[in-house]
């Protein structure tokens, strides 16, 4: 195969390489993920405490960071970035988060789901001392291991504005016995939500409905039962006959948004510690524009002030470099958009500094493309002599900033490593340009009348070339 065919295929490959990436680029402002810090959204760092109820651990804390997971990913939230921060403490990151603190309510949620027996209920916080006086007490927290006392619906002073419940204290049943959770619409037209029990927890539920309803025939007297979330009553429905088929549902006075709220926290499990919110913080979706435009308009000065030297520093060598840069931006941002990265302020940094070094490599063939000429070789065996003694330099420079690129991505988080990813891509496929673009071009242009005017093409200028 000639050398000039050989040139021919690969440019014509390259062509199908941008067409590619043209078709995932298209179109730019939807095409492309953004970071929070170019989006807006939510940053926050929760931190497990050690309680006695749900001590942490090793084992509580990577299920906790599953369980996370699970519950940003059905929040339909793009490109999250949850990750064990130390040994106590898990970083989450939400971008393009419209509401921040119903996400950090979703995504903190303890969720522990019980159902209790109630033994006495009222309708109000203030005759909850009738409970306390039946039990032989004088403070709730003074009740016995058998019996606890939880409220409904609890209000921001931590009191309940409607009904106190005396139930048993310990939950005969939990939310670790539910296969699903969905919302449904009561016979009120209000939003609720479904639970469906394992065939285990149908058995258990069948079986505890089963016995309240004869103690209600026995005693007369209104057995309820109470579903709890994290401490609170959702609802406590009476009880008046047996329960079979495994099914239970949540009715309160919810909107639609919490009613899925609530189903996906019951979805995705309890947290077995809990989290508490030791730092937080919003970027708002115009300072995130801000970021963005500056950013873009950083990228696109230094673009433009490199291809301008090129041009007029190496003249038509300069053009074919250019030619190379724009191939270069066009595959890098396509291979951005094909392996779905996110990109934030750390990665365009990244993508401006792999622009300056993607002509760094022409920058070293141009210059050993001289050399030869200035030793008396034409111009295309200077390309192809300059070329072959540019490669190991060129190679040998780019491979250790790819192993230092690895190297961050590997060990850095959050923004550091999103500046590593854009790096190690730019370095990639400057070595590519260069390489396989810059000396095709070149080869192929070389017997084309300017290409021999030493002038033109930046290079020592001599009275006469010989023959090629």
């Amino acid at each position: 195969m000639s050398t000039t065919l050989r040139n021919v295929i690969v440019l014509v490959l390259l062509a199908g390489l941008l067409a590619g990436a043209v078709y995932v680029i298209y179109p730019p402002g939807e095409s492309t993920r953004l970071g929070l810090d170019l989006q807006g959204g939510l940053a926050v760092i929760l931190e497990a405490q050690d309680t006695a109820k749900a001590p942490r651990s090793e084992e509580s804390m990577a299920q906790a960071l599953n369980i996370i997971q699970e519950r940003v990913d059905r929040l339909g939230v793009a490109e999250p970035e949850i990750q064990r921060q130390g040994e106590w403490k898990i970083s989450v990151q939400l971008p393009g988060i419209d509401n921040p603190e119903e996400a950090l309510a979703l995504v903190g949620k303890t969720a522990v789901l019980e159902f209790y027996k109630v033994e006495q209920f009222g309708e109000s916080y203030a005759t909850q001392q009738e409970a306390l006086d039946a039990a032989g007490v004088e403070d709730e927290n003074a009740l016995p291991a058998e019996q606890s006392l939880v409220l409904w619906p609890a209000t921001e002073s931590g009191f309940a504005a409607d009904r106190w419940y005396l139930v048993e204290g310990a939950p005969p049943l939990t939310g670790a016995a539910l296969e699903s959770a969905d919302v449904g619409i009561d016979q009120n037209n209000q939003p609720k939500v479904d639970m469906a029990f394992t065939s285990e927890g149908a058995d258990l539920f069948g079986q505890i409905t089963g016995d309240l309803a004869q103690q209600a025939q026995v005693t007369g007297q209104d057995q309820l039962f109470a579903i709890v979330l994290d401490g609170v009553v959702q609802s406590a429905p009476r009880v008046q006959e047996r329960i079979d088929g495994g099914r239970a549902e949540i009715t309160g006075n919810f909107t639609l948004q919490e009613a899925e709220n609530l189903a996906l926290v019951l979805q995705t499990g309890a947290l077995p510690v809990e989290l508490e919110v030791i730092d937080q913080r919003s970027v708002g979706a115009t300072l995130g524009k801000a970021s963005l435009d500056q950013a873009l308009y950083a990228g696109a000065l230094g673009f433009a002030a490199v291809l301008v030297f090129m041009l007029l520093y190496y003249r038509l060598l300069g053009l074919v470099a250019d030619v190379a840069l724009i191939i270069f931006g066009i595959l890098f941002w396509g291979a951005l958009n094909a392996i779905g990265a996110t990109l934030t302020l750390p990665g365009i940094a990244g993508a401006i500094l792999t622009l300056g070094m993607a002509v760094d490599a022409n920058i070293i063939i141009f210059a050993r493309i001289r050399e030869e000429v200035a030793a008396g070789k034409t111009v295309r065996t200077a390309v192809d002599v300059g070329f072959r003694k540019a490669i190991r330099t060129i190679l040998d420079a780019n491979v250790t900033t790819l192993i230092t690129a690895a190297i961050l991505f590997w060990a850095a988080t959050g923004g550091v490593r999103g500046f590593a990813l854009t790096l190690g891509i730019g370095v990639t496929l400057s070595m590519l340009t260069a390489i396989v673009v810059t000396r095709s071009l070149l080869a192929l242009l070389s017997g084309w009348r300017p290409f021999r005017n030493h002038t033109l093409l930046g290079l020592p200028a001599r009275t006469q070339e010989r023959p090629v």
